[in-house]
This record gives structure tokens, C-alpha cells and sequence, in this order.
């Protein structure tokens, strides 16, 4: 009785913790040891018991997800570690280099590194090869994707 007891403690102080640590780590793990402490319940007192206890974590679960979803972002907890700015990407960063000129570092066989003043960039064409040192110009900008293309 003692190991399902903590099974189930651990498990819902571990999901508590799932705002505060990063991947979903601390509730899956937590949502684990629910169901080990489940499986337990029905090994040691039968299908009837393993049946309610089943239905009793499901249901705090449950609740436990609307909580989380609905009503968390709105407490302080919630407030602190919500993002509420975006940071773009590296590769969003990039898009002001669309219709600038540059020259390929190395052959692009379709991929490569290109040089655009300063800045050293990884750059992709669309299917043609390209030569070290041929001048290059960025056509789009999408994803992580620098397409360029001869000049």
C-alpha cells in the first residue's frame, strides 16, 4: 500500500512541476508512476478496486489538464513562465539579405556557404551547381532556407 501511495503522490507533485520544467519531462514521468500505481491496484485488489482507482486517476488527470490549460496561463505561476514576445529563429534574422549579392565560399552542389559582405551564411540553389567564387544572390529567404542563384 505504501509504494502505490507514493506512486501516486510522486506522480501528482511531478505533474505539478510539468510548468516549471521544460519538454513535458516532469509530467510524463509523473503520468507514469500513475500508471504503474494503477497496474499495482489491480495486481493486489482485484479488477473491481483496479476498475474505481482507474476511473479516480483518470478523472484527476483530467482535471488536472483543463487546469492546465485553461486556468494556469492566468495565475502568477502561469505569468512567469509564459513567453509572451516571440524571438525569431537565425534563419528569420536572414531575411533582410532577399535580393542582395554575394559571392559562393565554396562550390554550391546544391548547398554550400556564401559570403554577403561580412556575414558567412549557408545557402542553397535550386538544383544548378555552382563554382567557389561565382557571385550569388539571395531570391528567397524561407525556413532555414537561403535560396540563391547565379548572377
Amino acid at each position: 500500500m505504501e509504494t502505490i501511495a507514493f506512486l501516486l503522490v510522486a506522480g501528482a507533485v511531478l505533474m505539478l512541476l510539468e510548468p516549471i520544467f521544460p519538454q513535458l519531462i516532469a509530467g510524463t514521468v509523473g503520468l507514469v508512476c500513475w500508471v504503474i500505481a494503477v497496474l499495482l491496484i489491480y495486481s493486489r485488489y482485484g479488477v473491481s478496486t483496479g476498475n474505481w482507482s482507474s476511473v479516480a486517476v483518470l478523472t484527476v488527470f483530467l482535471s488536472g489538464a483543463w487546469w492546465y490549460f485553461k486556468k494556469l496561463p492566468q495565475t502568477r505561476v502561469g505569468r512567469s513562465v509564459q513567453s509572451d514576445h516571440v524571438v525569431p529563429n537565425e534563419t528569420a534574422a536572414k531575411s533582410y539579405l532577399l535580393d542582395t549579392d554575394g559571392i559562393a565560399l565554396t562550390p554550391l552542389r546544391p548547398g554550400g556557404m556564401a559570403q554577403f559582405g561580412p556575414e558567412r551564411v549557408d545557402v542553397v540553389t535550386s538544383g544548378e551547381p555552382l563554382e567557389k567564387g561565382q557571385r550569388v544572390r539571395v531570391t528567397n529567404v524561407e525556413g532555414s532556407r537561403i535560396l540563391v542563384r547565379a548572377v
